[in-house]
């Protein structure tokens, strides 16, 4: 590992430690956007992309023309207008004055400011190699490299073996470190760990490396030595049209390997391009990881100043880990802030603190977590969630926060299809009535829809899970599917979209065909028309707008009741009965028994829609004739019990419309599956291995751990 400690100096030194291992990330095509070639402009370019590069120009400049003129008009309303030249309202005038030059100077500070920061580090460099403490370090660099070759054993150090020139930087360390070996240290002492190399870093470590500003900037895959790992003309249109999961729809396969690289996989070999066999300086090394080491007063040289920051960020958000030490409360929260302002697109940022010291950074970051404990109550009274023990922040993190995320992402898109169904049902309709507006569905029906439809969904979001706690906790690599918006991306949320077209057309027409198509058809004589009364003119007439609009509404209560389990990882079937008479029941009372997914599909949304049916005849014909409610008198009962076509029409409209549902899941988790969905299936096929293996041994599924 590549650690840079940055620890407390003089202002030059502190800058040219950053400065030098920006410059080495830079050469070693680890931050491209700041090497030269990207800054200039390439000459071969067709004469379409200088016309499209042309009117792109030409829309910023209109643009950043606009956004001036918009500034000052506003700058001039709240200095003058608004505040009558600074008589009232003064301080929030002031404060919206400061938010405008704000914003002008994040727009200056953002043109050319990759290639700024690169000129500031070179800057930084060749300015602390002019200084003595820069011109003292490159003898000394001289001095050992005219020592080293001048060192000659039997002929010369070039002749001797690696393992004799190891041997005598071993005992030189030795030498170098007699007198302060503990004897514990010495038994732990070996040739690969200790040599003259970090007995000298230890007192006086080089600034500036010299190798890796000579190195010429590298560019991943321009290399003449780089290969060619994937192919992308081994993509499918399917892939790229239907594929979720990033690795599929990039072509980042083992079946979209190359040729050449295919041969390597299958026969145990490196899969990314192998290095060259030449030895590398650690820093210079681009695969080696790498950590960053800064203290708060030498971090308080670069926090304030927008080009230093980026620099500062560009270093840190290349290495695996940083540790920044003795921060004050005020830098611990610019520092997340230097994490939403130089990570694009913006990324969710978390702080976690258990003291008052933290109060600042769990403010600025996006969740803050608090840790009660014996600094105190402040952290966590200014944060979003509060644990017990920092050990609970992974619970929080890979369990229940994905699992929320999860959720919510489910519920927001179910809530947008269920209304843009019904939505959608509507504008179908309006074109056979002339878009005349004559309504489908009853007034007080409709007005029941987010009731009977929303209670089911309601629970989905509550208690769905798409993976068990522990699975989960083993395979944390899961929580990808978050940052990379797996269950709300535009794939998914545009698969919703053609769901919706398909429900729409599918439950329209279906019902279309059924009830209104037949005219006045009405049920055979020895069916369900048995129980109508023969003295009442129009009992058994089906085909009206009342009936017709019910029974459409039924096929989406059912169709979306069903769409639930659909989308459901976790169905809670609950242990029957709910309800006991027992007193400290081993599965808990009734809120612990309930079978929560099918009470709220049964009970809370068909059953309830039922109910409310009915009800709502009745309310009619107890208000008689006039009221709100006289329209719908009868409406229930010729829906329900005089005709056996509506009954047909309800189940087979949601059955098709559950089974294009479940075609296009099937299609997609067969073919183009998420990682959720495979880790799914993996751990499905774990349960019952588990299970087959219990039984075997002759223990019940219980007892399996």
């Amino acid at each position: 590992m590549h650690v840079t400690e940055v620890a407390e100096a003089n202002d030059r030194r502190v800058k040219a430690l950053v400065a030098m291992e920006f410059m080495r990330l830079v050469k070693i095509g680890k931050l491209n956007q700041y090497q030269y070639a990207a800054f200039e402009k390439p000459n071969n370019v067709s004469l379409l992309k200088k016309l499209i590069r042309a009117i792109g120009t030409f829309i910023f400049l209109v643009g950043k023309l606009l956004r001036s003129v918009s500034r000052s008009v506003r700058l001039f309303y709240f200095k003058y207008i608004r505040s009558l030249c600074g008589l009232i309202s003064k301080q929030k005038c002031e404060v919206e004055i400061a938010k405008i030059h704000e914003a002008a100077h994040i727009e200056k500070m953002k043109k050319n400011k990759e290639k700024r920061v690169r000129h500031l580090a070179e800057e930084i460099i060749q300015d602390y190699l002019n200084s003595e403490e820069g011109k003292e370090e490159l003898r000394m660099r001289r001095g050992s490299i005219i020592s080293e070759d001048s060192n000659d054993f039997d002929g010369g150090a070039s002749c001797l073996p690696t393992v004799f020139t190891r041997a005598i930087s071993a005992r030189a360390s030795l030498d170098a470190m007699a007198g302060i070996l503990t004897e514990s240290l010495l038994r732990s002492l070996t040739l690969a760990s200790v040599t003259a190399d970090n007995v000298a870093s230890k007192t006086n470590s080089p600034v500036i490396d010299v190798d890796a500003l000579s190195l010429e900037s590298f560019l991943p895959g321009d290399s003449k030595h780089a290969q060619k790992i994937f192919s992308k003309r081994k993509r499918t249109i399917l892939e790229k049209m239907f594929a979720i999961d990033r690795d599929v729809r990039k072509g980042h396969l083992v079946k979209h390997l190359t040729k050449l690289k295919k041969q390597e996989y299958y026969s145990n070999f490196q899969l990314l391009p192998q290095g060259t066999e030449e030895e590398r300086s650690p820093g210079i090394d681009p695969n080696i990881t790498r950590a960053l080491v800064i203290e708060g007063s030498a971090l308080a040289h670069f926090l304030g100043d927008d080009l230093l920051e980026e620099m500062l960020f560009a270093v840190a958000s290349n290495c695996e880990s940083v540790i920044a030490c003795r921060v004050s409360p005020k830098q611990k929260a610019l520092l997340v802030k230097l994490v939403k302002q130089f990570v694009s697109p913006t990324p969710v940022t978390l702080a976690i603190g258990d003291g008052a010291n933290d109060v600042g950074m769990i403010q600025e970051a996006h969740v803050g977590v608090g840790i009660s404990g014996l600094e105190g109550q402040q952290a966590v009274n200014s944060s979003d969630f509060a644990i017990a023990q920092f050990r609970f922040l992974e619970n929080l993190l890979l369990v229940h926060g994905r699992w929320d995320f999860m959720r919510l992402s489910k519920v927001v898109l179910f809530s947008f299809y269920k209304n843009a169904v019904l939505a959608g049902v509507l504008i179908v309709y309006s074109q056979f009535t002339f878009y005349s507006g004559t309504p489908l569905f009853d007034m007080w029906v409709l007005s029941s829809f987010n009731f009977v439809c929303g209670i089911p969904i309601l629970l989905f979001g509550m208690f769905d899970r798409d993976l068990d706690k522990e699975y989960v906790k083993s395979h944390p690599h899961l929580y990808a599917a978050g940052p990379n918006n797996e269950h709300m991306c535009m794939r998914t949320t545009l698969r919703w979209v053609a769901l919706i077209f398909i429900h729409v057309n599918i439950i329209f027409y279906l019902c279309r065909a059924g009830i209104t198509d037949g005219g006045s058809i009405t049920s055979a004589p020895n069916g369900l028309m048995v129980y109508t009364p023969k003295d009442q003119p129009g009992d058994g007439d089906g085909g009206d707008l009342k009936v017709f609009g019910t029974t459409v509404f039924m096929v989406l209560n059912w169709m979306l009741a069903l769409k639930v389990l659909l989308e459901s990882g976790s169905i809670i079937h609950g242990n029957e009965p709910a309800i006991t008479c027992r007193k400290n029941h081993p599965d808990g009372g009734f809120w612990s028994r309930a079978a929560y997914t099918w009470h709220g599909i049964i009970f809370l949304s068909i059953g309830f829609n039922f109910v409310f049916l009915y009800s709502y005849e009745q309310i009619g014909k107890i208000a008689g004739a006039g009221s709100m409610f006289s329209p719908f008198v009868g409406a229930t009962s010729h829906t329900l019990h005089y005709r056996t076509i509506v009954w047909i029409v309800i189940i087979l409209a949601t059955i098709a419309a559950t089974v294009a549902d479940l075609s296009l899941k099937v299609f997609s988790n067969m073919f183009y599956p998420t990682q959720t969905q495979i880790h799914k299936e993996i751990s499905v096929l774990k349960k019952i291995r588990k299970s087959k293996t219990g039984k075997k041994s002759g223990l019940g599924s219980d007892n399996i751990v």
